[in-house]
């Protein structure tokens, strides 16, 4: 038989807290807003909904010169 082996319990340091990440603020302005916009018009184009795909393109354009705005700022935002 073998010795039996004394079990030491001893308290672990807790761990550091994760680090904070970010994203720019452009890219989630992106993904909320242009690409939705962007899908709906191509929806609108398939069906040959021609009136619906201008106001559309119109809100695009407005929507990506936000984007480039945005862009230039470079202003980032807490996402986790």
């Amino acid at each position: 038989m073998s010795k039996k082996k004394r079990i030491i319990v001893r308290e672990k340091p807790a761990n550091r807290p994760s680090k904070p990440r970010y994203t720019l603020e452009a890219n989630r302005f992106y993904q909320q807003t242009v690409a939705p916009l962007v899908k709906k018009y191509r929806q609108a184009m398939q069906l040959k909904n021609y009136d619906e795909a201008g106001s559309l393109f119109q809100q695009i354009v407005e929507a990506r010169k936000h984007h480039r705005y945005l862009l230039h700022r470079k202003g980032k935002i807490r996402i986790k």
